[in-house]
């Protein structure tokens, strides 16, 4: 299939009707890329560059599969299915799961890989097994929910063991009831606010979560912020290692241009240094005639180096001609020099004192996917490896070259180095081959130390370890060769690893950082929250719970901001979080846009009921004597029997969204987007009463058995029904 025939590859599956909705993504011969996902929340899109290795990898894929000639299988009624388009050459239609003609397969999984990286990991229905090959990656549309959906958040609880709500917009404002008396001025939020919880009892804590990740607790009594839990907003594209101080630190850059540092004992959050200019692709950090430094490469081609003391910028290294995907620092003496690489496949090295560059590494024939700095017998040597699936060496002095050899690895996709018994060595990760140990003066293979069919995404090395990240989210640890730890996977596909002091750090394509100890595997630090907007929150006892568009299910300890637990499960956004006491039990419930009410044990995190029975997303859940209300998008309103899941009543009548549920012994009040509010005696599902009020109900609480909501204007008591 020639190259110039070829005018662009259209990829499409889903609906948006569907939990993991419908994309469109359309892949052109220049390089350019777009992504359309549209659900029931509204449509979302992205672009990006793609390395120029793709194109010509996907028309040879194309070519061997008979595309466009290959008799798809028949595809059940209901099934889900891929439709491909290749202009001006053909198109088909193909059940997800086709095995008609394998090298077809082979084109999906670059066309999957794609889709979840144009999108920064949003969009889950796709895997990715492809190392980094997108950049320049930019959010055109942002998902806007329907029109009839109202912002901010409203919550009841208690201040100075007083009753009290709080609505939160532009600010947070806190009322006491009955008589609504302001609690104190207003409090400004940074960002858009779609949940907020007031803790009952004793605790006066209020949180806020929203678009920006950040979950705040405040002490309502003085409106300051007790803890704020942070991360980035998009995939990490590298992680390091650092001391600074005197104080153990792991760095993380992402795909947002923000390069964050967090306490490497603790997790707290310590700042972030932030590049406006693109995002950043990798990070390093090196001690030199006593400075810190911390090194970043961008997808505008910039190397930027800071003083990692006050973070002031100390170096702007410009020469490339595309994005930087590696950097590595050393120091030669009192001078500290820095080697790069990138989509122009040159590796430079640069003397940092002068912002100059010594070297111009030329030799490889596409993209530069990692470098590295190591001595040998007292002298730096630049080794690195590329997308032509070849490694090099450099004697960093001279610019003089050392090795070059083919990995026999296809695309290889990061670098290490270490000392072995005779002398220098490389290790280097792999698309086909694992992961294999080189001499770094000659080339020769020493050994190979992973070669599971596995697509290891990242290398890292420290004294005799070898560590590699994998696609599926797992992580492997090798001392002197031999495999002694292996990590499960978790929360995306592993694109950047580190080792530090206190443990290997990993960065995934969702956001997240981790901290592993290396002897035993266990995580350490979860520095990094939810990694898409948070929906939902609520507090109970000393925890504090959110649910996110990630997926994801993480509950806090209040006071502190402390991880706990992640509850792994849903397919979709979590819009509804709630907690309730089920045979005295502390059971947690959620539910979402994958339609499935899920129930989990507070303290183990353990999963108790998957409850299936809502057609549209979960909006509301509230927890009574022995039963769980849900709520639908289209009104539905279902309770279940909250120790087996079984269906108590369905209570009809409710037009629009349900925002807001809350129980009384075993009365249910019901408030919908349109301002109804309904009053049920379950379990017998009698309707009590209905009322019409003014403002749109974000939340609705019984407060001295009087009935109260609270919406953006205000609150509305209900007297009588």
């Amino acid at each position: 299939m020639a190259d110039g025939g070829v005018a662009l590859i259209l990829y499409r599956s889903g609906s948006p009707a569907d939990a993991l909705g419908r994309f469109e993504l359309t892949v052109r011969p220049d390089g350019s890329a777009r992504l359309d996902h549209r659900d029931v929340t509204g449509l979302r899109r992205w672009t990006a560059r793609l390395e120029r290795a793709l194109w010509p990898q996907i028309l040879d894929m194309l070519s061997r599969s008979g595309f466009p000639t290959i008799t798809p299988a028949s595809i059940p009624p209901g099934a889900a299915r891929r439709e491909l388009i290749v202009e001006p050459v053909g198109e088909s239609v193909f059940a997800w799961n086709d095995t008609t003609e394998p090298a077809i397969l082979d084109v999906f999984r670059i066309l999957d890989a794609l889709v979840r990286q144009v999108s920064g990991g949003a969009v889950r229905s796709t895997v990715d097994e492809l190392p980094r090959v997108v950049h320049r990656r930019v959010s055109e549309t942002e998902r806007s929910e329907s029109a009839s959906i109202v912002s901010g958040a409203a919550a009841f609880g208690t201040i100075g063991r007083r009753p009290a709500f709080a609505v939160v917009q532009d600010d947070i404002t806190l009322s006491s009831l009955p008589d609504r008396t302001p609690l104190g001025p207003a409090i400004p939020v940074p960002a858009p606010v779609r949940a907020a919880a007031l803790a009952a009892g004793e605790g006066d804590l209020l949180a806020s979560a929203g678009d920006d990740r950040v979950i705040r607790v405040y002490d309502v009594r003085t409106g300051g912020v007790l803890h704020a839990r942070a991360g980035h907003r998009g995939p990490v594209s590298g992680v390091a290692a650092a001391e600074i101080a005197g104080r153990p630190v792991a760095l993380s850059a992402g795909d947002d241009g923000d390069i964050r540092i967090w306490a490497a004992d603790t997790a707290a959050d310590l700042g972030t240094i932030s590049v406006r200019e693109g995002g950043l692709t990798s990070v390093c950090h090196a001690r030199i005639a006593e400075r810190d430094l911390i090194c970043a490469g961008a997808d505008d081609g910039v190397v930027r180096v800071w003083d990692g003391a006050d973070r002031r910028i100390v170096g702007t290294l410009r020469g490339h001609t595309g994005w930087v995907n590696a950097v590595a620092m050393a120091g030669d003496g009192d001078r500290a020099l820095v080697a790069s690489g990138g989509a122009d496949g040159v590796v430079r090295l640069w003397d940092l004192s002068g912002e100059s560059e010594l070297h111009t590494l030329a030799g490889h024939t596409d993209s530069v996917t990692g470098v590295v700095l190591t001595t040998a017998g007292g002298h730096l040597l630049v080794g690195s490896c590329s997308l032509d699936g070849t490694v090099r060496t450099w004697d960093a002095t001279t610019g003089e070259p050392l090795a070059d050899w083919s990995a026999d690895s296809g695309w290889l996709t990061g670098i290490g180095s270490l000392s072995v018994d005779d002398g220098p060595a490389v290790v280097t990760a792999g698309m086909d081959d694992g992961v294999r140990l080189w001499a770094a003066l000659s080339g020769a293979p020493i050994a190979t130390v992973a070669a599971e069919p596995l697509v290891p995404s990242c290398v890292a090395t420290g004294p005799r370890v070898v560590a590699a990240g994998y696609k599926d989210g797992s992580l492997r640890i090798w001392s002197d060769g031999a495999l002694v730890r292996a990590v499960p996977a978790s929360d995306g596909a592993i694109s950047a690893i580190a080792f530090g002091p206190d443990g290997l750090i990993s960065g995934t394509d969702n956001g997240t950082v981790r901290v592993h100890d290396v002897g035993s595997g266990d995580e350490l630090q979860v520095p990094t929250p939810h990694t898409a907007p948070v929906l939902s929150l609520a507090f109970a006892e000393d925890l504090l719970i959110s649910g996110s568009a990630d997926a994801t299910v993480r509950t806090w300890d209040a006071l502190s901001g402390t991880p706990r637990a992640r509850l792994l499960g849903h397919t979709g956004g979590i819009a509804a979080v709630a907690t309730g006491r089920v045979g005295g039990r502390l059971v947690i419930a959620s539910g979402g846009y994958d339609r499935v009410v899920r129930t989990w044990d507070a303290v183990s995190g353990r999963p108790l009921l998957a409850i299936h029975g809502h057609m549209y997303p979960v909006y509301a859940l509230a927890f009574g004597d022995g039963l769980l209300a849900s709520a639908s998008y289209d009104g539905g309103v279902r309770v279940w029997d909250a120790t087996s899941g079984a269906q108590v009543a369905l209570l009809p009548g409710n037009d629009g969204p349900i925002r807001a549920l809350c129980f009384e012994e075993n009365d249910l009040a019901v408030a919908a987007e349109d301002g109804a509010v309904r009053l049920w005696r379950l379990p017998a599902g009698e309707l009590i009463g209905e009322v019409k009020v003014p403002r749109t109900p974000l939340a609705v609480a019984f407060v001295d058995g009087r009935l109260q909501t609270a919406g953006v204007q205000g609150l509305t008591t209900i007297d009588a029904w």
